[in-house]
């Protein structure tokens, strides 16, 4: 089996894992408020309880790495992870000077999103034990 389709397993894998699991983090129900101003609050507090969730499960991931050339090809990933998460979303939502109100709500769920996408990705890396060459699934 190729290395290509084993990462591919192992991600697939923790993926259901942790979709049928418990939360990566504790997030609030933004669906309980009615204005725009704490629907907005909500949703950025959610962005940023998740990106404390990746920034310390990013930690684990580095301390497991064996050596300097797979702590450093982490830290790259990352890097270029979150600028594609920047542009992501930027993309998605659009510029702040052509939306309304709305748009801070919208940004931070953006950002949440693709942090949740993330950290399966981390947990995955996290929890295999094959080795970076096949667990990394990049």
């Amino acid at each position: 089996m190729s290395k290509f389709w084993v990462a591919a397993l192992v991600v697939l894998c923790a993926t259901v894992v942790f979709a049928k699991g418990k939360p990566l983090y504790k997030a609030e129900d933004c669906g309980k408020y009615t204005v725009q101003f704490e629907m907005n609050q909500c949703a950025n507090g959610n962005a940023d309880t998740a990106d404390a969730a990746l920034n310390a499960l990013y930690k684990q991931v580095m301390q497991s790495r064996a050596d300097d050339a797979s702590r450093n090809a982490l830290k790259q990933s990352e890097r270029a992870w979150i600028k594609h998460r920047d542009k992501t979303c930027d993309d998605e939502v659009g510029s702040r000077e052509d939306s309304g109100s709305i748009w801070p709500m919208e940004m931070s769920s953006c950002l949440q999103k693709q942090t949740d996408a993330r950290l399966h990705v981390l947990h995955a890396m996290l929890a295999c034990t094959a080795g970076v060459s096949v667990c990394n699934p990049h």
